[in-house]
């Protein structure tokens, strides 16, 4: 396993990092809370050295099952992040919130904190909600001043609103959607943070396992399943999306990888990228997800695999960079 810092931090992060929305359970099928426990235990063990998490993720059951999981090790060796839903993003309320979470995690401090989404643009609510950046800014700051949390960092933002946190204090980590088949940030995104040496640690790498190959026409997500509201598994894209893997799985064959482990070494290859947060739900998961680490695709591979996922981006709607519907 290799391991790249993060942005200004001094942190420095497995290349693979370990996604637990799953571990929430809620909005997700088949999830048994040991065999989530053991997948945690077993990506430590692999080398992984940061978990990932957020207060939503099963109204925090994800946390508590983090928490448990890393009640006997080292609580230096390991980096976890976590995120404050928008709706915890003013002065009173983000306190409580990081407070809850520290709780639930077994822990003092978070290395990383999170605002999952800017407040203003916040869709999974049912009105648009207005906590200026200033204040959200300065309650992240009284707690980090605290020694609550270590370094400060957004989940979904854009470059204007990343421009608007910076004018009141430092953020270390974008944490965006982004993969072969979900490539917005390139545009503005990406480059702000080269430019601020904010470091971007891409979730959904595998696009939500569509890139695992596992989906078919006959196979989809399952109505009750968080994927059937991806733009990415609804037609036509979906389509194009399953012919593109024709090209993955070819590369991926040549050097003896799945063609999950080919999607996320894409993604790792993208300069700015410091590292892939990877979803597990069991051992065999995490052991094929760490197969993403330590080797290189050809630039050749590159270019065609980026053939391949232009297709599938011309196919998107462009009327936001969320790739849910809600």
């Amino acid at each position: 396993m290799k391991y790249r810092n993060l942005g200004n931090s001094g942190l420095n992060l497995s290349e693979i990092g370990l996604g637990t929305w799953l571990m929430g359970r809620a909005g997700w099928v088949n999830v048994d809370d040991k065999a989530s426990i053991a997948a945690i235990h077993k990506a430590l063990e692999l080398g992984v050295n940061w978990i990932d998490t957020a207060e939503v993720y099963g109204q925090g059951h994800s946390e508590q099952v983090v928490g448990k999981a890393l009640k006997n090790h080292r609580r230096e060796a390991i980096i976890i992040s976590t995120k404050a839903d928008p709706t915890n993003a003013g002065r009173e309320q983000l306190p409580k919130a990081l407070n809850s979470s520290l709780k639930r995690l077994k822990t003092d401090y978070v290395d990383l904190y999170y605002i999952h989404w800017p407040s203003t643009e916040y869709r999974y609510h049912s009105s648009r909600l207005d906590v200026p950046r200033q204040e959200t800014m300065e309650a992240l700051l009284t707690e980090q001043k605290k020694g609550k949390i270590r370094h400060i960092g957004v989940s979904n933002f854009d470059a204007a609103q990343m421009a608007d946190m910076l004018q009141f204090g430092r953020i270390e980590s974008l944490q965006p959607p982004y993969s072969l088949y979900w490539r917005h940030i390139e545009k503005e995104d990406m480059p702000f943070c080269l430019k601020h040496n904010i470091g971007i640690v891409a979730y959904s790498p595998m696009a939500q396992g569509l890139l695992t190959g596992k989906f078919s026409l006959q196979n989809r997500p399952v109505p009750e399943d968080n994927r059937a509201h991806n733009k990415l598994f609804l037609s036509p894209v979906y389509e194009v999306a399953l012919d593109g893997l024709a090209v993955v799985r070819a590369i991926a064959g040549k050097y003896g990888k799945t063609t999950g482990q080919t999607a996320v070494r894409w993604v790792l290859q993208q300069r700015g990228i410091t590292s892939a947060i990877v979803g597990a739900r069991n051992v065999q998961h995490v052991m094929e997800n760490v197969g993403a680490a330590d080797w290189e695709l050809s630039a050749e591979d590159m270019a065609a695999l980026n053939a391949a996922s232009n297709k599938v981006m011309a196919a998107l709607p462009d009327d936001n960079p969320t790739p849910f519907i809600v």
